[in-house]
């Protein structure tokens, strides 16, 4: 009898580690059933309604759906099998909710910050909605500059540009030339294009003067451009035409240094903030 002991003991462990697990599986079954159903009825509830402030709500529920369903499907097939699990498709009703979701809150927040004297907190909770929906949404970030002007008021002491790269282009002159006769006169003329470029690559950092958090980290990327044209002849000034006589009026200039042109760009990035706080 002694030698039983031991495999009746295992098999009573066994035998309870099997009943846990059904017990667990069992729970877990109908949490995820439970849970897609209420997500279900809150969807229906609120599609009811009509009103265009529902979306954001809606495309979460859908995506916690999505999220639980995601899960199971890593569960063995006889996991699922037992827990009556099925593949779920929510794509089209994904990207719906999201392009109204998204429709909505940009709309939504675009009023907010209008208004004389905006709720900066409601804007701030409809911006992370907004990033929460879609964080490559092309108004995002300027709805976060705006709020981030309307709360703090001056920007430049709290601004700070970071440059990662930055380039200066070859200096470039273009030459056209072409003969002019009058009288028996001749003179070549030769039109110049001169141009020049420096592109600029970074972030404009934006830190909370008191508490020195970061607060948004907009990224830029912008060039200066020179572009200047002037005439010159060889030959008789009284062969050319009215046309080339009034181009000649422009003198030649020297070409731009490289870091004037980049400093250039650093300025208009600053001048593209400020208009974008407008």
């Amino acid at each position: 009898m002694k030698h039983l002991i031991v495999p009746i003991a295992l098999l009573a462990c066994l035998l309870a580690t099997s009943c846990n697990t059904n017990k667990r599986l069992y729970k877990t079954g109908v949490a995820y059933h439970q849970a897609n159903q209420a997500d279900h009825e809150r969807i229906q509830e609120l599609k009811a309604t009509g009103k265009p402030e529902i979306w954001p709500e809606i495309f979460e529920r859908y995506c916690s759906i999505k999220g639980r369903s995601d899960e199971m499907a890593r569960f063995p097939e006889e996991v699922r099998r037992s827990l009556r699990y099925v593949p779920l498709d929510l794509d089209e009703e994904l990207t719906q909710a999201r392009n109204k979701a998204e429709t909505y809150l940009t709309a939504k927040i675009s009023q907010t910050l209008s208004a004389p004297s905006p709720d900066l907190d409601l804007t701030d909770h409809l911006i992370r909605d907004l990033e929460r929906v879609n964080r490559d949404n092309s108004q995002l970030n300027d709805f976060k500059l705006k709020s981030i002007a309307r709360r703090y008021g001056d920007l430049s002491r709290m601004m700070h540009l970071e440059v990662f790269h930055q380039h200066a282009g070859p200096n470039r002159d273009e030459t056209v030339s072409f003969k002019e006769t009058r009288e028996g006169l001749t003179a070549t003329v030769t039109d110049h294009n001169l141009s020049k470029s420096a592109t600029v690559k970074g972030k404009v950092v934006f830190v909370d003067p008191r508490s020195k958090r970061l607060l948004l980290a907009y990224p830029y990327e912008m060039t200066s451009n020179f572009n200047y044209t002037y005439t010159t002849i060889e030959g008789s000034r009284e062969a050319c035409s009215e046309q080339t006589l009034e181009r000649m009026k422009q003198q030649p200039v020297p070409f731009p240094t490289d870091e004037s042109l980049i400093e250039d760009a650093k300025a208009k990035v600053i001048e593209l903030i400020y208009q974008k706080i407008q």
